[in-house]
């Protein structure tokens, strides 16, 4: 799914970083980070150029390390294209705003953060997410994330159900993400049904309308890797 092309460290807050690009799509670049909480201040922003929000000012710790963390792996992405700016944060719905020609979306489980990115003429949509595998929380949230059709599939794959739901609930997270530009509403995980998963690999399909170029059927492939105990998942296409 994702080729490491580097891997450093910024310790003691971001004490492994790896950056790279999708194996299917070369051209999408991703940069990822594990992060130290007891390693995070205020301060950092400032020292690694990224703006804090006047929204996080009053956000506990935790928040304010997975946000630099995340425009961290931002800036590498800009940085590699040689883009000047920042990807800034949404007035009203708070989604990241990316530099015209760049089309990226973040993602934070954890102590992980990692952001994907194209530079494009042309619009993209692009989603990804990370998340810790929990077997309780899977157990408890599995009926809202997948319907009995879709959990019937998932029983014939081999390996753990659980985890096998939760790449459905960050797949559906990619998808919204990679969706929001055009649906700019919320929309729950009942919007779309896992429809295949191969090795590495996932379509979903869409079952409502949910905007004039996403009508009820249109499929999404994405890509997958679990590297335990984090999932990660990405969508990414022109549109």
């Amino acid at each position: 799914m994702l080729q490491t092309l580097s891997q450093s460290t910024l310790p003691p807050f971001l004490p492994q970083i790896a950056e790279g690009r999708v194996i299917t799509q070369p051209h999408v670049r991703f940069c990822s980070a594990t992060f130290s909480r007891e390693g995070y201040s205020d301060a950092l922003f400032s020292q690694l150029g990224i703006m804090l929000p006047q929204s996080l000012h009053s956000a506990v710790e935790k928040r304010r390390a997975e946000y630099l963390a995340g425009r961290w792996c931002c800036h590498r992405l800009l940085a590699v294209q040689g883009v000047a700016g920042d990807v800034t944060r949404g007035l009203e719905d708070r989604a990241p705003r990316w530099p015209a020609g760049i089309y990226g979306s973040i993602s934070h489980a954890d102590n992980r953060a990692i952001a994907a990115a194209v530079y494009a003429d042309k619009p993209w949509r692009i989603g990804i997410d990370v998340e810790r595998f929990n077997p309780k929380v899977m157990q408890d949230i599995a009926s809202e994330i997948v319907d009995d059709k879709e959990l019937a599939c998932l029983r014939q794959r081999p390996g753990d159900l659980l985890l096998s739901v939760l790449l459905a609930f960050s797949a559906k997270e990619s998808l919204y993400k990679a969706l929001w530009p055009e649906v700019r509403a919320f929309f729950g995980f009942d919007a779309a049904a896992l429809v295949a998963i191969k090795a590495g690999i996932f379509t979903l399909s869409l079952r409502r309308a949910l905007a004039p170029r996403l009508p009820a059927g249109l499929c999404f492939n994405g890509v997958w890797r679990y590297n335990a105990p984090f999932i990660t998942t990405l969508i990414c296409a022109p549109l």
